[in-house]
């Protein structure tokens, strides 16, 4: 499970998974060489998560931002395509991707005709105003900052329920047009827009925090029925119009998604393929004591589908709490970590490449390593040293909050392990997956540590480092700084680049405060991410889409004839 959502370049090659057979995020696999994709059939979707969040205010996880979009359209989406290609940002409800004007200061979008909800009414500008003023709501935190950051009067607005006047920043001159007015240069808001909070929602079915269960469908299918932590089950939406929608098939009649399974429960069903499983597919990638036998076995292998992501994955150090506050021990836990041993309990190097930098080399930047160790296996007694010199040879106690799942598990238990050997004490705490990041994101629950991923949600820095480390940024829920790291200097910085004109420019200078950042140690990276996913012997048009950190597209699937 991965906060935030997929920015978007190939990563870099295969390694292990290079040799012969193993279908990589280049292209897609089939059922066979011969495979025929028909419209029709029951797709089945294996989850060993739940889904934190299906209300687009809300849906800020890339595995259930995968999901919405079988259910919702919003202004701009990514295209359906594996490697590269997977990040063009292309039209959806809107007709292109955005009218900039006033330096970049107000954008326009026309919704195109023909779009409507799944009782038939026309989808209107209204309708994606009041979707967007639904993320101000303090009832539907989680959600992306970019309105509150960047439109106009966004810092006092309290949302639809406390000032049902709406946002004046955001205008509805006609039913398909629509004004952002934002208080900065956005160069990229094209792209942010195809953020779920950019969904249209219908007032008259909004029902606030229950919406969370049934979204009111704009995109291929509508939810049947759902019930948390089991199963949502998605049929047809007959007043979608594939005429509009130049990125979803659409190809089965019926969606099922198991949710909360066990890995190796999901590893044996796929692995057998009988029955409905045959028609199936994973959520997430292959457990690691299943790489070996798939690896080996030529069948199996040709049905594993490797995706590239740009997500990278991290412990996060809260800075807020003692002796965390101090430098030298978040620099004495970056120096301990065995990033080895979490790639491990991954399915290693299957699993990508171990990362010695928040931002990946696939984004374009160097590798830097500031806390070395060799083969990343921790340098303990570089740690011992750090907390002698801070005072906390031997009295340091920490606790970890991970997934109560079995990859979580297993990784919390790495960081416990590879900590212990530097004299750390690491107590675990498990919580749940469908609560997860609504417990970490809440500041007053938050423990020591947090296992965390990142990845941008549009191509470049200027969603990475600005979400993950402005101090102004952090809020009391919804909080995507688990470090609470609060840097005036690094603000300033952020505010600098946010208004330089220059791409090129900008990316260096994002590099630049990356490694600076780094010195202060509020996160120790440690996996550059891939996704192998198995899928089932009758499934057509498997890829893995960078968007969703290597996950299968969801929208591309179908079933062989």
């Amino acid at each position: 499970m991965t906060r935030r959502r997929a920015g978007l370049a190939l990563a870099a090659a295969l390694g292990l998974l290079s040799v012969a057979g193993c279908t990589g995020s280049g292209g897609g696999a089939s059922a066979g060489p011969n495979a025929v994709a028909v419209k029709g059939g029951t797709l089945h979707v294996l989850s060993t998560l739940d889904l934190e969040h299906l209300d687009p205010a809300r849906n800020y996880v890339t595995s259930s931002q995968d999901v919405g979009r079988l259910i919702y359209r919003t202004l701009t989406t990514f295209t359906a395509a594996p490697g590269q290609a997977g990040g063009t940002v292309v039209p959806d409800l809107a007709t292109d991707t955005g009218r900039p004007s006033d330096g970049a200061k107000t954008w326009t979008f026309t919704l195109k005709s023909g779009v409507k909800f799944e009782d038939g009414r026309p989808i209107t500008s209204k309708d994606v105003k009041y979707g967007v003023e639904r993320t101000f709501a303090a009832e539907l935190p989680e959600g992306p900052p970019y309105a509150r950051m960047w439109l106009v009067g966004g810092d006092a607005y309290k949302g639809p329920y406390k000032d049902p006047a709406g946002l004046a920043a955001i205008e509805t001159p006609d039913d398909t047009t629509l004004v952002f007015h934002l208080k900065q240069p956005v160069a990229d808001f094209g792209s942010a827009v195809s953020l779920p909070m950019f969904a249209p929602v219908p007032q008259d079915k909004d029902t606030g925090v229950g919406y969370d269960s049934r979204p009111f469908a704009s995109g291929p299918y509508r939810i049947d029925g759902f019930d948390p932590k089991k199963r949502l089950t998605l049929v047809r939406n007959t007043s979608w119009d594939p005429a509009t929608d130049a990125v979803r098939k659409a190809l089965p009649d019926k969606v099922v998604i198991d949710l909360g399974l066990d890995t190796a429960v999901v590893d044996q069903r796929l692995i057998a393929g009988q029955g409905e499983d045959a028609n199936a597919v994973a959520l997430e990638p292959i457990g690691p004591a299943s790489v070996g036998r798939v690896l080996n076995d030529p069948q199996l292998k040709s049905r594993l589908v490797v995706g590239d992501s740009i997500n990278t994955r991290y412990l996060s150090i809260n800075t807020r709490h003692k002796p965390l506050d101090d430098a030298r021990v978040r620099q004495a836990i970056a120096y301990a970590l065995d990033k080895d041993a979490l790639r491990t309990t991954r399915g290693g190097p299957i699993a990508g490449d171990l990362a010695t930098s928040l931002l990946p080399p696939s984004l374009g930047y160097q590798a830097e390593d500031p806390y070395p160790s060799k083969d990343g296996k921790g340098d303990p007694d570089k740690a011992k040293a750090l907390l002698a010199e801070a005072g906390h040879a031997a009295d340091l106690t920490l606790t970890l909050d991970a997934p109560a799942t079995t990859a979580g598990k297993a990784q919390a238990e790495a960081v416990q392990a590879s900590l212990g050997r530097a004299g750390i004490t690491v107590k675990i705490d498990e919580i749940s997956s469908s609560a997860f990041y609504s417990t970490v994101g809440n500041t007053e629950q938050e423990h020591d540590l947090v296992i965390a991923g990142w990845s941008p949600d549009w191509p470049g820095a200027s969603t990475y480092l600005p979400i993950v480390f402005d101090g102004r940024l952090i809020t009391p829920q919804g909080n995507n700084n688990y470090a609470q790291y609060d840097s005036r200097a690094v603000d300033t910085r952020i505010d600098e680049i946010a208004k330089l004109g220059d791409p090129a420019a900008a990316r260096t200078a994002y590099g630049q405060l990356a490694e600076q950042i780094a010195q202060d140690a509020p996160v120790v990276p440690f996996l550059w991410d891939k996704a192998p996913v198995l899928i089932g012997p009758n499934i057509t048009g498997a890829y893995g889409h960078i968007t969703y950190v290597g996950r299968l597209d969801l929208v591309s699937l179908g079933l062989r004839k």
